[in-house]
C-alpha cells in the first residue's frame, strides 16, 4: 500500500512540476524555437508530458501526423483529454526502447523531438537508436538534455535522472546511432545560477515564484543567445539527421 501511495504522490508532483513549467510561456516559446523549422510532416514526441510542446508544434500547422508517447498515466489522461478531438494525434503508453508503436512507423518519421527526457532512460544508447530508426532518410531528430555533469544534485535525483550531459558524450551517443549531427550547442545560460542555488537544498523544487522571476529576466538573455551562442548553459540542443541514403 506504501509503495502505491509513493508512486501517487510521485506522479502528482511530476505533474504539479509539468503544470508549472506549462505556464512560463516565454520559456515555453523560447526552448520551441529551438525546433520550430524542423517540425513538419509527420512527427513524433518521446515523452510528451502534457501536450505543452505537442500544442505548439501542431499549431504551427506543418504537421500531418503526431504520435506522442508518454509513459505516465496521469500524462497520458492529459494528453487524451487535450488532443482526443484531433485525428492527426495519436497517444502511446510505451517505453523507449521497446515501443511498438514508434517501430510501427519505423522509416517514416520527418521529426522527432526529444526534450528533457533521454536523461531519464537508463539504456540512453538503445533510446536514441530507437528513433533514429523511426526517422525518415532525411528526417531530423531534435534533443534537449541536461548539459554539464557537474551540476548533477538533488534536484537531478528528485526528478530521476540518470546522468547530466557533456558536448563529447552527446555527441558519441547521437553519432552511435548511425545519425548525423548538424548542429550541437549550449542553451540557457540564465537557468544554470538558478540550478546551482537549488541543487543543494534538502528538498529542492520547481519555485512558481522564482519562475516568474525567470520569466522577467529572460527576454534581454534571449535575445543575446539568439545573436551569439553562449559557451554554457543550462542545456545542450543537438539537431541531428538520418543520412538520406540510409535505407528502412
Amino acid at each position: 500500500m506504501s509503495t502505491d501511495l509513493n508512486a501517487a504522490a510521485a506522479a502528482e508532483s511530476e505533474l504539479w512540476d509539468l503544470e508549472t513549467l506549462a505556464g512560463a510561456r516565454r520559456l515555453g516559446d523560447w526552448m520551441f524555437e529551438q525546433f520550430a523549422p524542423l517540425a513538419r510532416g509527420r512527427v513524433v514526441e518521446v515523452g510528451a508530458g502534457i501536450g505543452t510542446f505537442s500544442e505548439r508544434m501542431l499549431a504551427a500547422g506543418t504537421v500531418d501526423d503526431a504520435l506522442l508517447i508518454e509513459p505516465e498515466e496521469p500524462c497520458v489522461a492529459r494528453l487524451e483529454q487535450r488532443f482526443g478531438p484531433d485525428p492527426r494525434v495519436s497517444v502511446s503508453r510505451d517505453l523507449i526502447p521497446g515501443s511498438p508503436a514508434l517501430d510501427a512507423w519505423a522509416g517514416t518519421v520527418d521529426f522527432l523531438l526529444c526534450q528533457n527526457v533521454l536523461e531519464h532512460i537508463a539504456d540512453e544508447r538503445g533510446a536514441v537508436a530507437a528513433m533514429a530508426q523511426a526517422l525518415a532518410p532525411g528526417g531530423a531528430l531534435g534533443l534537449l538534455v541536461p548539459a554539464h555533469p557537474r551540476l548533477y544534485g538533488n534536484l537531478d535525483r528528485r526528478f530521476g535522472h540518470e546522468r547530466r550531459y557533456s558536448r563529447d558524450h552527446l555527441r558519441s551517443v547521437v553519432e552511435g546511432a548511425g545519425l548525423e549531427v548538424e548542429q550541437l550547442y549550449s542553451f540557457n545560460s540564465l537557468g544554470v545560477l538558478g540550478w546551482l542555488v537549488n541543487r543543494h537544498r534538502r528538498e529542492p523544487s520547481i519555485d512558481a515564484r522564482s519562475l516568474k522571476a525567470y520569466e522577467l529576466l529572460l527576454p534581454p538573455f534571449r535575445a543575446l543567445e539568439r545573436r551569439r551562442t553562449p559557451p554554457f548553459g543550462l542545456s545542450l540542443i543537438v539537431h541531428a539527421r538520418r543520412p538520406r541514403g540510409a535505407g528502412r
